[in-house]
Protein backbone atom coordinates (compact mmCIF):
# COMPACT_ATOMS: atom_id res chain seq x y z
CA UNK A 1 0.00 0.00 0.00
CA UNK A 2 0.98 3.67 -0.84
CA UNK A 3 0.94 5.34 2.42
CA UNK A 4 1.85 8.29 0.98
CA UNK A 5 -2.03 8.16 -0.48
CA UNK A 6 -3.64 8.04 2.80
CA UNK A 7 -2.17 10.65 4.14
CA UNK A 8 -2.62 13.00 0.80
CA UNK A 9 -6.21 11.70 1.45
CA UNK A 10 -6.75 12.50 4.91
CA UNK A 11 -4.78 16.19 4.16
CA UNK A 12 -7.19 17.05 1.85
CA UNK A 13 -10.01 15.88 4.38
CA UNK A 14 -8.10 17.56 7.14
CA UNK A 15 -8.35 21.15 5.30
CA UNK A 16 -11.93 20.61 4.05
CA UNK A 17 -12.62 19.91 8.27
CA UNK A 18 -10.82 23.23 8.74
CA UNK A 19 -11.86 25.20 5.67
CA UNK A 20 -15.43 24.59 5.08
CA UNK A 21 -18.14 27.30 5.71
CA UNK A 22 -21.52 26.73 6.65
CA UNK A 23 -23.79 26.27 3.27
CA UNK A 24 -27.34 26.63 3.83
CA UNK A 25 -29.71 23.62 3.64
CA UNK A 26 -29.02 23.99 -0.04
CA UNK A 27 -26.00 21.79 0.46
CA UNK A 28 -26.03 18.05 0.71
CA UNK A 29 -23.28 14.75 0.93
CA UNK A 30 -23.03 15.18 -3.23
CA UNK A 31 -21.15 19.03 -3.24
CA UNK A 32 -18.39 17.22 -0.38
CA UNK A 33 -17.80 14.21 -2.70
CA UNK A 34 -16.94 16.66 -5.72
CA UNK A 35 -15.20 19.31 -3.73
CA UNK A 36 -12.70 16.35 -2.28
CA UNK A 37 -12.90 14.82 -5.67
CA UNK A 38 -11.55 18.10 -7.12
CA UNK A 39 -9.02 18.91 -4.40
CA UNK A 40 -7.82 15.60 -4.86
CA UNK A 41 -6.96 15.18 -8.20
CA UNK A 42 -5.08 18.44 -8.09
CA UNK A 43 -2.79 17.25 -6.59
CA UNK A 44 -2.56 13.53 -8.58
CA UNK A 45 -3.91 12.57 -11.98
CA UNK A 46 -6.23 9.75 -10.82
CA UNK A 47 -9.18 9.25 -12.73
CA UNK A 48 -7.98 9.72 -16.86
CA UNK A 49 -10.56 8.24 -18.67
CA UNK A 50 -8.21 9.00 -21.88
CA UNK A 51 -5.40 6.70 -20.79
CA UNK A 52 -4.79 3.02 -20.15
CA UNK A 53 -8.04 2.11 -17.34
CA UNK A 54 -5.22 0.38 -15.12
CA UNK A 55 -3.89 3.69 -14.37
CA UNK A 56 -7.51 4.58 -13.02
CA UNK A 57 -7.33 4.44 -8.96
CA UNK A 58 -10.05 6.66 -7.80
CA UNK A 59 -13.40 4.65 -7.53
CA UNK A 60 -16.35 6.87 -7.06
CA UNK A 61 -19.39 4.60 -6.14
CA UNK A 62 -16.72 1.22 -5.17
CA UNK A 63 -19.21 -1.72 -4.67
CA UNK A 64 -18.41 -4.33 -2.53
CA UNK A 65 -20.16 -6.80 -4.95
CA UNK A 66 -20.15 -6.59 -8.50
CA UNK A 67 -20.89 -9.97 -10.49
CA UNK A 68 -19.58 -8.77 -13.65
CA UNK A 69 -16.22 -7.65 -12.81
CA UNK A 70 -15.74 -10.61 -10.16
CA UNK A 71 -16.12 -7.82 -6.59
CA UNK A 72 -17.30 -10.77 -4.15
CA UNK A 73 -16.63 -8.66 -0.46
CA UNK A 74 -19.25 -7.72 1.81
CA UNK A 75 -22.98 -8.15 1.05
CA UNK A 76 -25.69 -6.38 2.97
CA UNK A 77 -29.53 -6.25 3.54
CA UNK A 78 -31.71 -3.35 5.13
CA UNK A 79 -33.70 -5.38 7.58
CA UNK A 80 -36.79 -3.59 9.79
CA UNK A 81 -34.90 -0.47 8.53
CA UNK A 82 -31.22 -1.74 10.06
CA UNK A 83 -28.05 -2.49 7.58
CA UNK A 84 -26.77 -6.11 8.55
CA UNK A 85 -24.26 -8.29 6.49
CA UNK A 86 -26.06 -11.01 4.99
CA UNK A 87 -24.33 -13.39 2.37
CA UNK A 88 -27.65 -13.26 0.25
CA UNK A 89 -27.45 -9.40 0.33
CA UNK A 90 -26.74 -6.67 -2.18
CA UNK A 91 -23.24 -4.38 -2.46
CA UNK A 92 -22.92 -1.92 -0.15
CA UNK A 93 -21.45 1.30 -2.11
CA UNK A 94 -18.13 3.12 -0.82
CA UNK A 95 -18.25 6.99 -1.63
CA UNK A 96 -14.63 6.51 -3.11
CA UNK A 97 -12.11 3.35 -3.21
CA UNK A 98 -8.16 4.56 -4.15
CA UNK A 99 -6.17 1.58 -5.64
CA UNK A 100 -6.46 -1.15 -7.54
CA UNK A 101 -10.46 -1.05 -8.85
CA UNK A 102 -10.77 -5.11 -7.77
CA UNK A 103 -8.63 -4.50 -4.41
CA UNK A 104 -8.58 -0.66 -3.61
CA UNK A 105 -6.78 0.12 -0.60
CA UNK A 106 -8.49 2.98 0.66
CA UNK A 107 -12.09 3.31 1.63
CA UNK A 108 -13.43 6.53 2.34
CA UNK A 109 -17.26 7.17 3.44
CA UNK A 110 -18.79 11.03 3.88
CA UNK A 111 -21.90 12.48 5.06
CA UNK A 112 -22.93 16.14 5.10
CA UNK A 113 -25.90 16.00 7.52
CA UNK A 114 -28.14 18.86 9.91
CA UNK A 115 -28.19 16.37 12.54
CA UNK A 116 -26.91 13.23 13.48
CA UNK A 117 -28.16 10.96 11.32
CA UNK A 118 -27.75 7.04 12.97
CA UNK A 119 -28.22 4.66 10.46
CA UNK A 120 -26.52 5.98 7.69
CA UNK A 121 -23.67 6.19 9.86
CA UNK A 122 -23.59 2.76 11.30
CA UNK A 123 -24.03 1.43 8.12
CA UNK A 124 -20.82 3.28 6.91
CA UNK A 125 -18.65 2.52 9.63
CA UNK A 126 -20.82 -1.11 9.21
CA UNK A 127 -18.71 -1.45 5.27
CA UNK A 128 -15.69 0.52 6.35
CA UNK A 129 -15.15 -2.18 9.47
CA UNK A 130 -15.95 -5.51 7.44
CA UNK A 131 -12.85 -7.77 7.58
CA UNK A 132 -14.43 -9.07 4.18
CA UNK A 133 -13.89 -5.83 2.39
CA UNK A 134 -10.21 -5.29 1.59
CA UNK A 135 -9.47 -2.23 2.76
CA UNK A 136 -5.51 -1.18 4.22
CA UNK A 137 -7.22 1.70 5.42
CA UNK A 138 -10.53 3.09 6.18
CA UNK A 139 -11.59 6.51 6.14
CA UNK A 140 -15.21 8.47 7.43
CA UNK A 141 -15.83 12.39 7.16
CA UNK A 142 -18.99 13.48 8.67
CA UNK A 143 -19.78 17.18 8.53
CA UNK A 144 -23.05 18.30 10.59
CA UNK A 145 -24.44 22.05 9.77
CA UNK A 146 -25.83 23.63 12.56
CA UNK A 147 -28.62 26.09 11.51
CA UNK A 148 -27.86 28.24 15.07
CA UNK A 149 -25.15 27.37 16.84
CA UNK A 150 -23.01 24.33 17.85
CA UNK A 151 -24.73 22.49 20.71
CA UNK A 152 -23.37 22.42 24.17
CA UNK A 153 -24.51 20.65 27.55
CA UNK A 154 -26.95 18.00 27.58
CA UNK A 155 -27.34 17.89 23.16
CA UNK A 156 -23.67 17.84 23.15
CA UNK A 157 -23.31 15.16 25.53
CA UNK A 158 -25.43 12.79 23.44
CA UNK A 159 -23.88 14.22 20.28
CA UNK A 160 -21.09 12.38 21.69
CA UNK A 161 -22.76 9.62 23.27
CA UNK A 162 -24.09 9.40 19.53
CA UNK A 163 -20.56 8.74 18.04
CA UNK A 164 -19.74 6.22 20.43
CA UNK A 165 -23.02 4.18 20.19
CA UNK A 166 -22.61 3.76 16.28
CA UNK A 167 -19.16 2.47 16.61
CA UNK A 168 -20.51 -0.04 19.29
CA UNK A 169 -23.42 -0.79 16.82
CA UNK A 170 -21.58 -1.36 13.79
CA UNK A 171 -19.03 -3.69 15.21
CA UNK A 172 -22.05 -5.47 17.05
CA UNK A 173 -23.74 -6.47 13.90
CA UNK A 174 -20.11 -7.16 12.28
CA UNK A 175 -19.82 -9.68 15.02
CA UNK A 176 -16.80 -11.99 13.96
CA UNK A 177 -15.94 -10.18 11.05
CA UNK A 178 -14.21 -6.93 12.45
CA UNK A 179 -11.33 -5.99 10.81
CA UNK A 180 -8.26 -6.08 13.62
CA UNK A 181 -5.74 -3.07 14.20
CA UNK A 182 -4.16 -3.78 11.00
CA UNK A 183 -6.52 -1.60 9.06
CA UNK A 184 -5.48 2.14 9.29
CA UNK A 185 -8.74 3.80 10.60
CA UNK A 186 -9.66 7.25 10.83
CA UNK A 187 -13.17 8.47 11.71
CA UNK A 188 -14.11 12.10 11.90
CA UNK A 189 -16.77 14.65 12.88
CA UNK A 190 -17.01 18.17 12.12
CA UNK A 191 -19.51 20.32 13.61
CA UNK A 192 -20.40 23.39 11.86
CA UNK A 193 -22.90 26.21 12.76
CA UNK A 194 -24.17 29.52 10.89
CA UNK A 195 -21.24 31.80 11.99
CA UNK A 196 -18.57 29.22 11.35
CA UNK A 197 -17.68 27.99 14.58
CA UNK A 198 -16.34 24.47 14.43
CA UNK A 199 -15.50 21.53 16.46
CA UNK A 200 -14.26 17.72 15.46
CA UNK A 201 -13.96 14.73 16.82
CA UNK A 202 -11.97 11.33 15.88
CA UNK A 203 -11.96 8.13 16.68
CA UNK A 204 -9.23 7.12 19.37
CA UNK A 205 -8.26 2.61 18.72
CA UNK A 206 -6.17 3.03 21.84
CA UNK A 207 -9.10 4.97 24.20
CA UNK A 208 -11.90 2.63 22.10
CA UNK A 209 -13.85 6.03 21.85
CA UNK A 210 -14.11 9.34 19.83
CA UNK A 211 -12.37 12.50 21.65
CA UNK A 212 -11.74 15.74 20.91
CA UNK A 213 -9.81 17.78 17.94
CA UNK A 214 -8.59 16.44 14.49
CA UNK A 215 -6.43 13.56 13.74
CA UNK A 216 -2.81 14.31 13.96
CA UNK A 217 -0.98 13.03 10.76
CA UNK A 218 2.71 11.50 11.69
Amino acid sequence: MNNLRIKDALKVILEIAQSTKYGGLMLNERYLHHFFSRLFQEKYNLLNLTGDSAAIILHPEWPTYKKQTGLVYGRYRRENGKYKPNVNGTAGFIDFGIGDYNKPDIAIEFTLKYGWSKEEIVYDFLKLLDKKNPFNASISFNIIFRQRRLVKGRNLRNLEKHMNDAYAEAVNRLSNDVCDNSRELYLIVTELDRDNNRRHWHYDRIRSRFKDGLPVLA
